[in-house]
């Protein structure tokens, strides 16, 4: 005898069924879910070269057995399904020890913020796909030097999120993205160069296809008649594009959990100068705007603006309910989940470097160093034990405050905070990242580089 697939619960229907079994075996648990849709299209050469339609959902589970947290997780909503991951999450909290801290909350309600509205709604696939290939055809047409464009995409996602716990907790929120973004190859004089450019919104209708395109070819040709660059230290004017670039790459220096397992250079110095004073370093989730943005973490915490560093300052890590609790402190509201088959860890959600008030002419008065434009590498060439890193970087020659040319790539090296403290003026505009990070320009004493 044969029998049908097996009925699927949806997301929160799965969350009422755990938390039930939970309850009448006397097990206490966290339900973590998520619905994520997502549209992606590339186009390439006038067609389109990828459409591609996703739809994922799952919940994970922590069981707090005798102090521990035991992990499951599963993308089959079937009760026989669901009955298996929280025996899973049960036996593995068996088999671990128990954590200090640990523990649910029933935790204050989270803010209002509308990460939704209507942005996509009555969008249809057509209107999607004509992004993609208005974004290509316009940034294939923009100048004869453009003899590619690899990258031509639009991308959006629908994403619905649950919070919930036997303690009475229970969070639920809902949001949603376009993103479009585009890369040209441009040659010249036996030279290559690609620079990208990129647009996010919550509503579709904001989408600027002609402007993002315009302003990648120019970015581009920026990059043409690269000249190799002087080694040497010298002053520097640091794009905020590259600055939000580094503060993504050494961003877990401010982790609770990084701090609390000796892996952050910032370790026990809470309320010393650690930057100039002229830096102040928030994380805020609740910017409508953000990249990152929730009213509430991956353990229904609520989420608010936090300062790590005020006036050059360090005045907070940022933490999850466990390692607040074995540091003395609260939770932060940055609880984070890496999809549904992580633990539950601590990471930012948008950076802010704050800017100041120095004009761009300004910021470049008087110096004969470089413009930094751009760094990679990150995964091989920095160390957030330590802050150092040896990247390599895209930028410009600056003469007597003027930018004389491009140069070849290079390295440059250095540590993050010495960067920070060396800053002597902060931009008035801010630059932002697809990390969900933003930074003004800034001008520092001295940089390190290495040319070629």
């Amino acid at each position: 005898m044969t029998t049908g697939p097996e009925e699927q619960l949806t997301v929160a229907e799965a969350r009422a069924y755990l938390l039930d079994r939970a309850r009448e075996r006397g097990v206490t648990l966290e339900v973590y879910g998520e619905r994520r849709a997502s549209t992606n299209v590339r186009a390439f050469g006038g067609e389109v070269g990828e459409f591609k339609v996703q739809t994922r959902q799952g919940v994970a589970l922590r069981a707090l057995v005798g102090g521990a947290w035991g992990h499951s997780f599963t993308e089959n909503l079937s009760r026989p399904a669901l009955d298996r991951a929280l025996d899973s999450a049960v036996e593995n909290a068996e088999l671990v020890a128990p954590e200090r801290g640990a523990g649910l909350h029933d935790w204050p309600p989270p803010p209002a913020l509308d990460l939704h509205g209507e942005g996509l709604s009555g969008v249809t696939a057509e209107q999607k796909v004509r992004v993609a290939l208005d974004l290509e055809r316009v940034t294939r047409e923009a100048d004869p030097r453009v003899v590619s464009v690899p990258y031509a995409v639009y991308q959006d996602g629908d994403a619905e999120g649950l919070v919930a716990n036997t303690e009475g907790l229970s969070r639920e929120t809902r949001q949603l993205y376009a993103l479009q973004y585009v890369s040209p190859l441009v040659s010249e004089g036996g030279q290559n160069k690609m620079k990208g450019d990129w647009q996010f919104t919550r509503e579709f209708t904001e989408l600027d296809p002609t402007r993002t395109a315009l302003s990648a070819v120019e970015r581009s040709l920026a990059l043409l008649g690269a000249r190799p660059a002087p080694s040497g230290t010298f002053p520097a004017v640091v794009s905020g594009e590259c600055l939000a670039e580094l503060l993504a790459i050494f961003a877990g220096m401010f982790s609770g959990q990084m701090v609390e397992e000796g892996k952050s250079p910032l370790a026990g110095r809470l309320g010393e100068q650690v930057a100039s004073g002229l830096v102040t370093l928030t994380d805020d989730a609740t910017l409508l705007r953000g990249l990152n943005s929730r009213p509430f973490d991956a353990e229904g915490c609520p989420s608010a603006p936090l300062t790590l560093i005020g006036e050059g300052r360090l005045a907070a890590f940022l933490h999850n309910a466990g390692t607040a609790a074995r540091a003395g402190t609260r939770s932060t509201g940055h609880a984070t989940r890496q999809g549904l088959q992580g633990t539950v860890g601590v990471a930012p959600s948008n950076l802010r470097l704050h800017p100041g008030t120095t004009s761009p002419a300004d910021l470049a008065r008087g110096v004969t160093g470089v413009r930094l434009t751009g760094v990679e590498g990150g995964h091989a060439g920095a160390n957030p034990v330590t802050g150092d890193f040896s990247l390599q970087a895209e930028g410009f020659w600056v003469e007597g405050g003027e930018t004389a040319y491009p140069l070849e790539v290079f390295t440059v090296a250095g540590n993050l905070l010495d960067l920070l403290a060396d800053i002597e003026a902060v931009g008035a505009e801010l630059w932002f990242t697809l990390d969900g990070v933003e930074a003004p320009d800034v001008r520092v004493r001295a940089l390190a580089v290495g040319g070629g």
